[in-house]
């Protein structure tokens, strides 16, 4: 049985509200990321140039922040449509991207380096990219992106893919 003093601290608590946490997570933090659209000109993706559009964007993002309050985790699900035109042919093709992902972030404090793992995403792999590039990959099964950026840049590097996928390069090529 709690102390009287246990019981004044308790009621007290109750009556300022929650004490402030540390040495965990706190949140989630809940928010609504848009999706802006995407072009990427020829050969830094695919050997064409391509534009992306998102005529449905509903995603719901909650964070989990550490004590100074940078992300430590996110998951990221909702409706998310993508019509992807290969701009020299017009040939279009819709693909939904509607599930569930998570946000990592390996290394407390930064922010600029995170990793997006799940299905039913895309990612476009640049020439810089590695270990593959010049593909743009919509995974059906699991991937794995670590993503850095630097100097104005984003740099991925896939970790896993695993599972049926398609190279949207290879889908729209002339």
């Amino acid at each position: 049985m709690p102390s009287g003093a246990d019981l004044a601290e308790v009621r007290t608590a109750a009556a300022n509200g929650p004490a402030p946490r540390s040495g965990g997570w706190h949140g989630p933090v809940i928010s609504h990321p848009g999706q802006p659209e995407i072009d990427y000109p020829r050969g830094e993706v695919c050997a064409f140039p391509t534009h992306a559009e998102f005529p449905v964007v509903d995603m719901v993002q909650k964070t989990w922040t550490n004590d100074a309050g940078d992300p430590v985790y996110a998951v990221i699900s909702g409706p998310l449509i993508m019509d992807v035109t290969n701009t020299d042919t017009g040939k279009t093709v819709r693909r939904d991207l509607s599930g569930t992902g998570s946000l990592s972030y390996p290394e407390p404090g930064r922010t600029d380096t995170y990793v997006l793992s799940g299905g039913d995403w895309g990612v476009g792999l640049h020439t810089s990219d590695r270990p593959a590039h010049n593909k743009w990959l919509i995974s059906r099964g699991f991937m794995s992106v670590r993503l850095t950026k630097s100097a104005g840049e984003t740099h991925r590097e896939l970790l896993t893919l695993e599972g049926p996928y398609e190279n949207l390069c290879e889908t729209l090529k002339p």
